[in-house]
């Protein structure tokens, strides 16, 4: 018998059969639903640390004008602007100490505004009236804002929060607002500059219960 060259049992290719590859579908499918639901959170993780560091140093430029002005805190309005300004607010005094107006800017704030009737910069940002307003001591050309070495506890003292920019203002007081100028643009969270430097995100109404973090500790 004679045996052609090169011939021989045949092979078997392995293949895929429809249950298999109904099965890697199914887990490509999974993997994918994982990934775009992973997606957004990890975005919106992002932007909250970038919120936090704008906080972070808006409060550091802060504190670097209070070192320049006897240990004051940057006033929220002071007189100076031409008119019709009511004057300057503090996105523009802190300009010398901030090295970016970007920082002024929520990641999540699509269209941040300037305070009305005043010069002042778009901001996301507002301060707390009760250690930078000095309407509190009487309106006058200096700025008679609170002192750093009034406040005892200075990481439990909020100086600056994230603020309603559709409201044109420049900060709040609790007294007066409570909490209604506070914009949670993270998913129900906003975030808070506090006088020792550090920033964090809380939902609005922790920061007062237990403690209330609006006033000076």
């Amino acid at each position: 018998m004679q045996v052609r060259p090169g011939a021989g049992p045949r092979v078997r290719r392995a293949a895929f059969t429809l249950v298999e590859l109904l099965i890697v579908i199914a887990i490509i499918a999974v993997l994918a639903a994982i990934i775009l639901a992973v997606l957004p959170q990890a975005r919106e993780m992002a932007r909250r640390a970038a919120c936090v560091s704008n906080s972070r140093q808006l409060v550091a430029a802060a504190r670097m004008y209070a070192d320049d002005h006897d240990r004051r805190f940057v006033p929220a309005l002071t007189r100076g602007a031409p008119p019709p300004s009511r004057g300057y607010t503090w996105c523009v005094l802190l300009q010398p100490y901030i090295e970016n107006e970007d920082i002024l800017v929520c990641p999540n704030d699509p269209e941040p505004t300037a305070t009305a009737q005043s010069t002042c910069l778009p901001h996301s940002y507002g301060v707390n009236y009760r250690l930078t307003y000095n309407t509190a001591f009487g309106w006058s050309p200096g700025a008679l804002t609170s002192k750093l070495t009034n406040i005892s506890n200075h990481s439990q003292t909020i100086l600056l929060f994230e603020i309603d920019g559709e409201l044109e203002q420049m900060g709040a007081s609790w007294l007066q607002h409570g909490l209604s100028r506070v914009k949670a643009r993270h998913t129900g969270r906003a975030v808070f500059g506090f006088v020792d430097g550090h920033a964090k995100a809380y939902e609005p109404e922790q920061t007062v219960q237990p403690v209330n973090m609006w006033e000076p500790g």
